[in-house]
């Protein structure tokens, strides 16, 4: 690896693109972070005044960010179209990325990532922050100590809350997908985290008539992914009523036990039948409730959609790159799973298209 820098210097990073949601809760992040400072953000947009007055930081040009030597690192955050284009700008101009979910807009723009990755040497670390749950670390250490046994089935379901699936954000021109595209992609991360890339998929996804706002996408989704030694069914709901992500829970059924996780607030029940060495029974845990909320209002420069008040786990996912970057270990979630991601979303698709048809992969 190129990338790393040493303990003791100042991480330099800026910000390409500040219109997605996110933006603002990833800056303030490395603000907070000791030994960092971020130099600066660009983006096309008249909401680029009001964004870096916010956040107290500098106005400056993309060409001027990606030749500065004080600037280790760079976050991506315009619109799923530039995502890929910018991204890939920075790694060639020797500048570690940490791009926003989808990082693109299909595999197309993905697999184009994995290629500069490999090519430059640079981290590149995809945003999908709801795998910093202490509840999906903790799943992740049950299934592979294999407390559960044979785990042959896995129900998990998302939504998109507050209103969002009928913004523009949810609607990009050229986008496959809408909310559950833009969503609905952080449940399908962690699933591949857990248990890899499945062999094929089905899938329906529905818009109703009359039922919702028509200028939106999809209103619902069923979808299996088909391993060759377990089912994983996803379901997913555009209107979710609930304004945190309490619905969100990923269930794994074994021969030995069965493991319930959600990412915030963050809680796990686990119940094992005594046989694989750990105490039979229920077993439950809850994280210490956070009192701001995940989503709290609407800003000048985030006019659309309300910024993201809950700082967890964007400090827990800042702490992930700046490890990577300064000892040069693996990206804790690289381009190739963004790529695998978008396979598996644009195969959903593709099998809905078809009144849920088989779609290999």
């Amino acid at each position: 690896m190129t990338y790393a820098i040493g303990n003791d210097a100042t991480l330099g990073i800026a910000c390409l693109g500040i219109t997605h949601p996110h933006t603002s809760g990833r800056v303030k992040a490395f603000l907070r972070m000791p030994n960092a400072k971020v130099l600066g953000a660009y983006d096309d947009t008249p909401l680029l005044d009001a964004f870096v007055d916010a956040m107290g930081i500098e106005k400056r040009t993309k060409d001027e960010i990606l030749a500065d030597p004080d600037v280790h690192a760079v976050m991506i955050h315009p619109k799923s179209y530039l995502m890929a284009d910018w991204a890939i700008e920075a790694m060639e101009a020797g500048k570690a990325v940490l791009c926003e979910k989808p990082a693109g807009r299909g595999s197309q723009d993905t697999v184009r990532l994995v290629e500069t990755a490999e090519r430059t040497g640079q981290l590149f670390q995809v945003g999908y922050c709801w795998r910093y749950a202490p509840s999906v670390d903790k799943m992740q250490e049950v299934l592979q100590s294999g407390q559960l046994g044979k785990v042959l089935q896995v129900r998990a379901h998302a939504g998109c809350s507050h209103n969002e699936a009928d913004t523009d954000h949810m609607r990009q021109p050229g986008d496959i997908g809408g909310a559950f595209y833009v969503i609905g992609c952080h449940t399908i991360d962690r699933l591949l985290h857990h248990f890899g890339m499945p062999r094929s998929v089905n899938a329906r996804i529905t818009k109703f008539d009359g039922l919702m706002e028509p200028t939106s996408r999809e209103d619902a989704v069923g979808a299996v992914l088909n391993y060759d030694d377990k089912l994983v069914t996803i379901d997913f709901m555009s209107w979710d009523p609930l304004p945190w992500t309490e619905s969100w829970d990923i269930t794994a059924y074994g021969t030995e036990g069965v493991m319930h996780s959600r990412p915030l607030p963050a809680s796990y029940k686990l119940y094992t039948n005594g046989k694989t060495g750990q105490p039979a029974g229920w077993t439950e845990w809850q994280e210490t409730s956070f009192p701001e909320l995940w989503a709290v209002r609407k800003t000048v420069y985030s006019p659309e959609i309300a910024e993201i008040g809950n700082p967890v786990y964007f400090d827990r996912e800042a702490s992930a790159f700046e490890a990577s970057l300064r000892s040069g270990a693996p990206s804790n979630v690289p381009a190739q799973q963004a790529h695998n991601i978008n396979l598996i979303l644009e195969a959903l698709f593709a099998s809905s298209s078809q009144a849920g048809a088989e779609v290999t992969l």
